[in-house]
């Protein structure tokens, strides 16, 4: 169960560590391997490495963006700081934002637990492994990727390594309020239906308030697993009492649950997402989505997004009058959810089952549903929130896709059914034109479709054959777009121009407006990102599908998109 964070004070381990790479993986076998002493006191410790003295680098950070010389490595670096234990709460906690790829955490020469995952996060009790003072922490960092991983071997995006989100020290009392899930459904009345969990002995009275509406009610227990127990209760309130929270007003109330030793406040909206047909709803009001899709990457800072990065990210959105963002391929950090929740911004979130991945291995299966529950878990509470993406482009003709990827659907509606379930797909073409022939699309809320049509085959009008069908299922194109370097100019039919790619959009933009099922778009991209894949002359490294270059500066289809989106 995540460990919820958002409302409580905790010690950041945010700052200058020391980086090792061992890309013989020497440091762990000579270091760690079964020793009954502390690492520092071993007198045959070997004299090749120095915890105290290797690569200073930030975290969060990526390794290869602070040391360019390891800028294509991959494989294991070791993360090492000292602390002191500043805290006076019974228990304390460890938590990493996310550490890409696989981590192992090592406590004091204590082992605590590894971790495989890019992008969510995990945490793990240090109370018996904590000293008062000169903590040895040491985190390796493995960012190789493998056959058996998610994502696979092949991805569009660059392999950034390292703790690319922060690390903290979470103080608790001997029982805790761990998690809170608040679950809101819309009619006549607004009803939060609240769920707590309480780690620790005797969990005692638990009760939930809404101070911002004056409510409140006891939550009471329904299942415990021995350490953890869980309780439910529900806050019912008249509809003309709250306003709901929606992209043209969103409102947030703070939501408190306290027990007889702790206390944390979740900061939420009170809205409903459903589907009618073809049309999504956003409190029983259909919506059309404007939107963009968007990677988690910063020139020189890789995925360790700072603030100023967020801020401007949600500028531009702004510019270009979206209210939907599509955050690709992967979880991106969860400050972007927070602040889409103030900014009024419908988020599509997914997890990286990218392409060829193992389908049919268990452990593979197992991780799939973690990094699922990682990512519901932390974001179950942000209203904008309104479609968990289960994959994208798999391949359709798959057996064991196909029987593997509904059951992924139906687990994140089990963790979560309020929100809507997606995939990214393609059409499929047919004597007809094109049509939704996957038969994931069943299984599916809301269906994405990345299309290239104008850039990789076809033509930019082609989507109008879609086979339309306005009974539903809602389509979103989840990807359409044409690549352009910044600065290289010449005729509309010069493919890499800025002319190009909007010209590509007008005529793209146009098509997909004029089919009645497709019920908005996430254009690829919002700006330049760096993919080992792309190597010609225009792309160096980088895919030029933006609408702005790494670096921020706009092609002029920005503004195509811009006026679609705000003179319709």
């Amino acid at each position: 169960m995540y460990l919820h964070t958002e409302s409580r004070e905790t010690t950041t381990l945010d700052g200058t560590w020391q980086a090792i790479p061992d890309p013989y993986r020497s440091f762990q076998d000579g270091w760690f391997d079964d020793r009954d002493v502390p690492l520092l006191e071993d007198p045959h410790a070997p004299a090749d490495y120095d915890v105290d003295d290797g690569f200073p680098v930030e975290v969060p950070g990526c390794v290869g963006e602070q040391l360019p010389e390891f800028e294509y490595y991959e494989g294991m670096v070791w993360h090492t700081r000292r602390f002191d234990r500043e805290d006076n709460g019974n228990r304390l906690f460890l938590r990493f934002g996310a550490v890409n790829y696989e981590a192992d955490v090592w406590l004091n020469g204590e082992h605590l637990l590894t971790h495989e995952g890019g992008y969510t996060p995990f945490s793990v009790e240090i109370t018996d492994a904590v000293s008062r003072e000169d903590n040895l922490l040491v985190v390796g960092v493995d960012n190789e990727r493998r056959e058996d991983g998610i994502p696979g071997m092949q991805t569009d995006w660059f392999n950034f390594g390292g703790i690319s989100r922060s690390v903290d020290l979470l103080a608790t009392p001997e029982t805790f309020v761990r998690n809170v899930n608040v679950e809101t459904s819309v009619d006549e009345t607004v009803t939060a239906s609240i769920t707590a969990w309480i780690d620790g002995p005797e969990p005692g009275d638990v009760h939930a308030t809404i101070p911002g509406l004056g409510a409140e009610a006891p939550l009471e227990p329904d299942d415990s697993d021995g350490a953890v127990t869980r309780l439910t209760g529900e806050i019912t309130l008249d509809r003309d009492d709250v306003e709901l929270w929606h992209p043209d007003g969103p409102r947030l109330y703070d939501v408190c649950v306290e027990s007889e030793s702790d206390a944390v406040e979740v900061r939420t909206g009170f809205r409903a997402v459903d589907v009618e047909g073809s049309d999504i709803l956003v409190n029983g009001e259909s919506i059309e989505i404007r939107g963009i899709s968007m990677h988690e990457e910063a020139a020189g800072r890789g995925r360790a997004l700072t603030p100023g990065d967020i801020d401007q990210r949600f500028e531009w959105v702004a510019e270009l009058g979206c209210n939907f963002v599509r955050l690709a391929h992967y979880p991106h950090t969860a400050a972007m959810a927070r602040r889409a929740d103030e900014e009024g911004i419908l988020l599509w979130e997914e997890v990286p089952a990218y392409w060829d991945i193992d389908f049919g291995d268990k452990d593979v299966q197992a991780l799939y549903r973690q990094q699922l529950r990682e990512l519901i878990q932390r974001d179950w509470n942000r209203p904008s929130v309104a479609l968990w993406s289960i994959a994208n482009e798999t391949d359709p003709e798959g057996e064991v896709r196909n029987r593997v990827l509904p059951e992924m659907a139906s687990f994140a509606r089990e963790l979560d059914d309020t929100r809507l379930v997606t995939a990214a797909c393609w059409f499929d073409e047919t004597d007809d034109g094109l049509a939704l022939l996957d038969p994931l699309v069943e299984h599916l809320d809301v269906v994405g479709i990345n299309e290239y049509y104008g850039w990789y085959v076809g033509d930019a009008g082609d989507v109008r054959s879609f086979v339309d069908d306005p009974t539903g299922p809602p389509v979103i194109v989840s990807e359409t777009g044409a690549g352009a370097k910044w600065g290289n100019h010449g005729d509309e039919d010069d493919r890499w121009t800025e002319e190009f790619q909007a010209a590509y959009y007008r005529e793209s933009l146009e098509a997909i407006e004029s089919v009645e099922q497709i019920v908005g778009t996430t254009p690829w991209i919002l700006f330049d990102f760096k993919s080992p894949r792309r190597m010609n002359p225009h792309q160096r490294g980088y895919n030029r599908k933006g609408l702005l270059d790494e670096h921020g500066r706009k092609k002029r289809a920005f503004s195509v998109l811009r006026d679609h989106y705000c003179d319709p």
